[in-house]
């Protein structure tokens, strides 16, 4: 990585000097007086054609043109190296560079206003940046050829060998078989890793440590002790939560769970499924009782509220709870449109008894139907994990669905193509009888590995990968497009609404006369991120390529 960032630091001064040398080059012709550019021009000619003067006075005009196209021309080509050691997206970069031409040309013009015999030509400047742009569109077009060829190439086709390690292991737990191949020491770290990025850590951890692997002593105790560690604070957090919702119970509040607690009882040992935080659905007009009950148990305020949620943490067990007014914000777009197709989860709730404590949830098809818009909404903007993947897989085996209308709801969302991929990772990883699906929308055969491939890079909610995170504007402004009918452009991928933009940078929302202010933040931060910006840009694109695959868009 330092490699890297040396060279492309050499790489910034070599090209910014062969900008900076041709735009000297450039001046010092258009510094020229009038008779004597002429001369100039007119001699060359003479001596290239071998023709008189007569000849040279005739073209003169036209080579002078040709000559301006030609000196852009070949500003345009360090320029657009230069800038691109930025890491600026590919049409930024695009812009910039003959943008930055035609600036340059517009002040060689107006510079010759006070040259003899020399004048600013609005027909000057248009041929100057016809010529810059021109040379970028090539540099463009080549290079876009050589990085498709080059991506197509090295695209992954299977998974990784630690990934399919990792997935083998969650299976082999949720289905309570023996690993099929043990984990090499070679790649302990690795699957390690990815487990922990994953969220399943105690879970595969169980299962190796319970296999024949040749592990050695000293990392079998590390790996036992960071997996006790984990199921022992989700010990305390369940124990905490279920505390809580008694209390609120008492004090004559019914909210809602979803996920969380609910998904934790679908597996062989539920505190072995780690969760972030529990999920409450509580009515409006519970809504302030609720939180006030948990304020009296200890709990304090963690973070920005925002209008839909606020979350709350209990200090000594760890314990957090996110308090919903509704399950998605209400944005007046995508996901108004999600809560509006989900209704009134009060309707016909259901309930689960954990540990002797009865826990009201949705009804299984509500529920079910959240946890895909749920899980689609994670994959939408960074990535969906396979520790979702399984949750609704094993939710869908234990629980009767109405899948009629599960489907028929993912159909308006153009998510059809999404949960058949889900199930069938789920029928092939975790047991769920795809038989027992009953719409016309399902297909059993439907193309999952993509999906797969895309689920095991991003980690839980694609917080593995930088670029995952850093996407997730584009992919989802290209779905909000989708559903409305129109045309997704970069321009507002790197200029949101306004609503987004003071959901995230609060001192916007607090003072409206800053959001210029945090729209030039947001572009600087993509123009000088140390991270690879064209990086992030293609990871969107790919996954952008996979919403296209399933029908999303």
């Amino acid at each position: 990585m330092e490699k890297n960032s040396i060279d492309n630091r050499i790489k910034r001064i070599v090209w910014g000097v062969c900008a900076l040398v041709l735009m000297g080059v450039i001046f010092f012709f258009s510094v020229q007086p009038g008779d004597a550019s002429d001369e100039t021009s007119m001699g060359l000619l003479a001596m290239l054609f071998g023709q008189g003067l007569d000849f040279a006075l005739l073209w003169n005009a036209l080579a002078r043109k040709i000559a301006h196209v030609l000196e852009y021309g070949a500003l345009a080509v360090p320029v657009w190296v230069f800038l691109g050691t930025f890491r600026l997206p590919r049409r930024v970069l695009f812009w910039f560079s003959t943008g930055f031409c035609a600036l340059y040309a517009v002040s060689d013009e107006l510079h010759q206003l006070f040259v003899p015999d020399r004048s600013c030509e609005a027909a000057d400047i248009l041929v100057d940046s016809l010529g810059a742009l021109a040379a970028v569109a090539v540099l463009h077009l080549l290079t876009n050829r050589v990085r498709k060829k080059e991506t197509k190439q090295t695209a992954p086709t299977v998974l990784g060998e630690a990934d399919r390690l990792v997935l083998d292991a969650f299976s082999s737990y949720i289905m309570g078989r023996p690993m099929p191949s043990p984990v090499p020491e070679a790649q302990l770290d690795a699957f390690i890793g990815r487990s922990a990025a994953q969220k399943i850590l105690p879970m595969t951890a169980q299962v190796v440590l319970s296999s024949d692997a040749a592990v050695p002593d000293e990392r079998r105790m590390a790996l036992k002790r960071e997996a006790t560690e984990q199921i022992v604070k989700q010990i305390r957090k369940t124990e905490a939560f279920l505390r809580a919702y008694r209390a609120l119970r008492k004090a004559g509040a019914a909210p809602l769970c979803v996920k969380g607690i609910v998904c934790r009882s679908l597996y062989p040992e539920p505190d072995l499924r780690i969760s972030a935080d529990e999920d409450l659905l509580a009515r409006e007009e519970e809504f302030d009782r609720c939180r006030e009950v948990l304020l009296s148990l200890g709990f304090v305020p963690e973070g920005e509220a925002a209008p839909h949620v606020i979350s709350l943490r209990h200090p000594e067990s760890g314990c957090t709870v996110e308090l919903h007014r509704t399950l998605f914000p209400e944005d007046g777009g995508v996901y108004s449109r999600f809560n509006t197709l989900l209704g009134d989860l009060f309707r016909a709730s259901d309930a689960l008894t954990v540990n002797g404590t009865e826990l009201l949830c949705p009804s299984p098809t509500d529920h079910l139907l959240y946890m895909i818009l749920h899980a689609f909404k994670h994959f939408l903007i960074n990535g969906v994990g396979i520790r979702q993947i399984a949750d609704i897989a094993l939710f869908a085996e234990r629980y009767s669905i109405d899948w009629p209308a599960v489907f028929e709801i993912c159909a308006d969302l153009r998510l059809t193509g999404f949960l058949n991929a889900v199930l069938r990772i789920g029928s092939e990883q975790f047991g769920l009888a795809a038989e027992n699906i009953d719409s016309p929308y399902f297909d059993a055969a439907v193309d999952a590995a993509a999906l797969l491939r895309d689920v095991m890079a991003g980690g839980v909610y694609g917080e593995r990968s930088e670029d995952h995170r850093r996407s997730g504007n584009v992919t989802f402004g290209a779905y909000a497009a989708a559903l409305s009918g129109k045309r997704r452009s970069l321009r507002t991928a790197l200029f949101p609404p306004t609503e987004t933009m003071r959901r995230k940078y609060p001192y916007a929302a607090k003072h409206g006369s800053l959001l210029p202010a945090a729209y030039a933040s947001r572009l600087l931060g993509y123009v000088f991120s140390r991270h690879d910006t064209a990086d992030m840009f293609a990871t969107a694109e790919r996954r952008a390529e996979l919403m296209r695959q399933y029908g999303i868009f």
